[in-house]
């Protein structure tokens, strides 16, 4: 008997108990699920005390009651050079047969018919008399590497002078993947998306060209995330990688619908998922597939892959700045070029009214002739006209920077909202009677609620004003309604409209639909709009169609108000205010 042997026998002091000791040990059942080796301990009856999550794992199956002369149920020991021949005796007999049995090779046919090599030790317990109280098998799976070190830092050294100065690094998803298809997987996937959006495939490979078309045609048809049923696996979260055999039943597995075509039709039966992780946030994955069922991914190859996947997740982050930030000076730009024409546009005649009236004034002077007041009062119109725009530009331009800098503080107090479109509506008169259009305002009844009402007033007004910048000639109706303790307040033109390409970007801060050589105002009206909206707890949207109109509709809470505000009164009157 060998001394490990002894040493161990010396644990038990009753032989009918050695073995399942083991397992009463709190310690070492942690130990048993945490080891990264399969852990099988059975004793002489063949009874088994001990089968980790790794044996379940790499011998396909959960853990049995029983084996029977050393071979568990569904499983066969074949040989590893040659796994069409089986093996004469198998390793945990040998091991209750009281052999120590050291770094050895054996081949392993799992239940559902796949092979794999497995390279590992068989240790007699408690051995008295050539025979063993127990055993305990430790294995772990032998998987061919397909690179070396040197070639994986080769393909790394790669992959980053793929990724160096990319100014646009989704056009490199695909020469990435042919880096590591075929060289360590046998087909590939990313997925890119910005955080909190669906992400999207941008790039695919397959070893096969075959297959290659028929994996690409199959990601077209799939949802564009990979999160929902029917698509790929799902993609890893910040934790780190995954990996799993999609023809199993696993519940991270691919779906039931997914998974016969990525096994069957494409022959790949092995996942490996990592996540694209740039600033704490999951920006996509890099999804890789084997076809041989019986080599999973390694860990080296894992390694490999997630230092591939945070190399191209920064290169992506990186290449997404610089764009936003380009983008953000193209619009600086355009909006100083815009702002400064429409600071101009009230400047000019201001600057040429007061300069007529003072040499007016300095000529009648001179031939000593009362300034006419009539000819005063008139000046000073166009003045403060010119004024009130200069004044309400900058207003909007210290919107802007309260709305950046999170200081838009709102003061509510009870009011009727249609009230305050019917005030707004006869300020705008005027102005729209100049350009031959109607306004119509339907408030049948009171609609009260609780809002500020000079940033209230700002919203009408930026929606009026845009309703007749647009659809001068036609027609503008607002609409003011309550359902329960919500107000709906609509604003409908006939004008030009909005394509539906602009449509989604018009509340966005300095954008604009149309032309400013043909349309003024610096392109903050609709976002300041939102922003109080939003403030208010509410929502705006917005309907068009290219000359036919558009329609914008408000939905705002109306606060904290008495029961009695909700319900409108006998004979439409308006409830006390």
């Amino acid at each position: 008997m060998s001394s490990g042997s002894a040493q161990l026998s010396m644990i038990h002091p009753e032989p009918g108990e050695r073995a399942e000791a083991l397992l009463n040990d709190a310690v070492l059942r942690l130990l048993l699920e945490q080891a990264t080796e399969a852990l099988v301990l059975v004793d002489a009856t063949g009874r088994v005390l001990a089968f980790n999550g790794e044996a379940s794992r790499q011998f396909r199956m959960s853990r049995p009651e029983r084996v029977e002369h050393g071979w568990l149920p569904g499983c066969a020991w074949v040989r590893a050079e040659d796994p069409s021949l089986p093996l004469e005796i198998s390793p945990l007999t040998r091991g209750l047969a009281g052999e120590w049995v050291k770094d050895a090779r054996w081949g392993l046919r799992r239940p559902d018919g796949t092979v794999v090599v497995l390279r590992g030790s068989v240790v007699p317990l408690g051995v008295r008399d050539g025979r063993a109280e127990g055993a305990l098998l430790r294995a772990r799976e032998e998987t061919p590497a397909r690179l070396d070190a040197a070639s994986a830092a080769r393909l790394l050294a790669e992959a980053g002078a793929l990724l160096s100065g990319a100014l646009d690094a989704e056009e490199r998803m695909e020469p990435l993947l042919r880096l590591l298809v075929p060289a360590v997987a046998d087909a590939g996937v990313f997925y890119l998306g910005p955080p909190g959006e669906p992400a999207r495939a941008v790039a695919a490979a397959h070893a096969s060209p075959e297959r290659h078309c028929l994996l690409v045609e199959w990601l077209r048809g799939q949802p564009t995330d990979a999160l929902v049923p029917g698509g790929l696996p799902p993609v890893p979260g910040t934790g780190g990688a995954r990996r799993l055999r999609l023809t199993e039943a696993h519940p991270d597995a691919a779906s039931s619908d997914a998974a016969p075509h990525l096994a069957g039709m494409l022959e790949l039966h092995c996942y490996l998922g990592v996540p694209l992780v740039a600033r704490g946030r999951v920006i996509g994955s890099l999804a890789l597939f084997r076809s041989d069922a019986s080599h999973d991914f390694g860990i080296e190859e894992e390694r490999l892959a997630e230092e591939l996947a945070r190399r191209t997740a920064l290169s992506v982050d990186n290449a997404r700045l610089l764009r936003e930030a380009r983008e953000a000076v193209r619009l600086r730009d355009e909006f100083l070029g815009i702002a400064s024409h429409e600071l101009k546009t009230p400047l000019t005649p201001l600057h040429l009214k007061v300069q007529l009236f003072h040499k007016k004034v300095e000529l009648m002077a001179v031939h000593g002739q009362p300034v006419s007041a009539e000819r005063v009062l008139e000046t000073l119109e166009v003045v403060q006209r010119q004024v009130r725009k200069l004044t309400s530009l900058v207003d909007n331009l210290l919107d802007v920077s309260r709305i950046t800098a999170g200081r838009l503080k709102l003061e509510l107090e009870e009011m009727d909202l249609a009230s305050v479109a019917a005030e707004i509506l006869y300020r705008f008169a005027p102005s729209a009677a100049q350009i031959n259009c109607s306004l119509e305002l339907q408030a049948p009844l009171p609609v009260v609620g609780r809002w500020d009402r000079l940033r209230l007033e700002q919203v009408l007004t930026n929606l009026v004003s845009n309703a007749l910048k647009y659809g001068a000639g036609k027609p503008v109706c607002v609409t003011v309604e309550a359902e329960g303790r919500n107000a709906r307040l609509t604003v409908k033109d006939c004008g030009i409209g909005i394509s539906a390409r602009d449509l989604p970007r018009i509340f966005e801060r300095f954008e604009r639909a149309v032309s400013d050589r043909h349309y003024g105002g610096l392109g903050l009206g609709l976002y300041i709009t939102r922003q109080i909206v939003e403030a208010f707890g509410g929502t705006v949207r917005a309907t068009s169609e290219p000359g036919v109109g558009s329609t914008f509709v408000l939905e705002l809470p109306r606060g904290d108000i008495p029961e009695e505000w909700l319900v409108p009164p006998a004979g439409g009157e308006p409830p006390p205010a």
